[in-house]
C-alpha cells in the first residue's frame, strides 16, 4: 500500500504542473490577440483597432 507522503507529492506535483500549463495556454493566447491587434494597427495606420478592443472589454457602467 502507498502511504500518504506518495500520495501528498503526486498530488502537488500534478497541481503545480497544472499550474504551469494553464498559465502557458493563457500566455499563448493573448499573444496571439495582442498580435492580431499589432497587425489591424499596422494596416490601418492607426490605434483605432486597440482602442476598439479596449472599449469592448471595458465593464459597462
Amino acid at each position: 500500500m502507498v502511504d500518504f507522503v506518495s500520495y501528498s507529492l503526486v498530488i502537488v506535483t500534478c497541481f503545480c504542473f497544472g499550474l504551469i500549463v494553464s498559465f502557458q495556454m493563457a500566455h499563448i493566447h493573448y499573444c496571439r490577440k495582442l498580435t492580431a491587434l499589432v497587425r489591424r494597427s499596422i494596416s490601418t495606420k492607426t490605434i483605432a483597432p486597440v482602442l476598439a478592443e479596449y472599449e469592448a472589454l471595458r465593464p459597462k457602467k
